[in-house]
């Protein structure tokens, strides 16, 4: 008795142990796109996915069929679906970029604020210099606020895209299976007729066969 309870507190302060040792993760919202031999779902796959904001160039797209002829950066051809396609970078490179001109701003508005606090205010020269830093130092607010929006802005863009392109992978995805039932049931279809036709060839056979042995001979006048 006393061994299984000894046993039971040791798997319980395991168990917590563990808990307390386990850290957190979130799986990447980052989207791989497959790179094809061919415009279409059906052709081979020669990269098994480019990852959202890969620069690639454009050699030519097929409205019909909805896929784009693209070169990556190591040369590699193929095609992939056009509405993945995008003028310009992804919202997440243009908030790197965003964040680095932050750092910039919030460096020059600094070097501006210590120069107002050393510059005398008594010389009109001196007042001119603190009016022009003044200025250029409402400039670089401003801007620095409109980086800022644009930035969040950038980051809502990017998810609502995120979600896009899922839920078109999840219905390109239903197109296809659809395809493939409507073949299934096509080819059904086809063998239902063939089976009907040849038990029409059959019946028609054992009409002509069967059917005037089974009716009375007339008998002669002469007999």
């Amino acid at each position: 008795m006393k061994k299984s309870i000894i046993f039971g507190v040791s798997a319980l302060l395991l168990s917590l142990a563990s808990a307390s040792i386990a850290e957190t993760r979130f799986i990447s919202d980052k989207i791989y796109v497959p790179l094809r031999v061919g415009d279409g779902s059906k052709y081979r796959i020669i990269h098994r996915g480019l990852p959202s904001g890969e620069k690639l160039d454009l050699i030519s797209s097929n409205e019909d069929s909805g896929y784009s002829k693209v070169r990556t950066d190591k040369g590699i051809e193929g095609w992939l679906p056009s509405h993945y396609l995008v003028s310009t970078p992804a919202a997440r490179s243009q908030l790197a970029e965003n964040k680095k001109q932050i750092e910039e701003l919030a460096t020059a508005n600094k070097d501006l604020r210590a120069q107002l606090e050393n510059t005398t205010q008594n010389s009109k020269e001196t007042n001119s210099i603190v009016d022009e830093l003044k200025s250029e130092n409402k400039s670089l607010v401003d801007e620095l606020e409109e980086i800022k929006r644009i930035s969040a802005n950038s980051i809502k863009l990017d998810d609502d895209n995120r979600r896009l392109l899922e839920s078109n992978q999840m219905l390109s995805s239903e197109v296809d299976v659809l395809k493939t039932d409507n073949a299934r049931l096509r080819e059904n279809k086809e063998n239902e007729f063939f089976l009907n036709g040849a038990f029409a060839v059959l019946i028609g056979v054992f009409i002509a066969l069967f059917v005037p042995r089974m009716m009375p001979k007339r008998r002669s006048d002469w007999g």
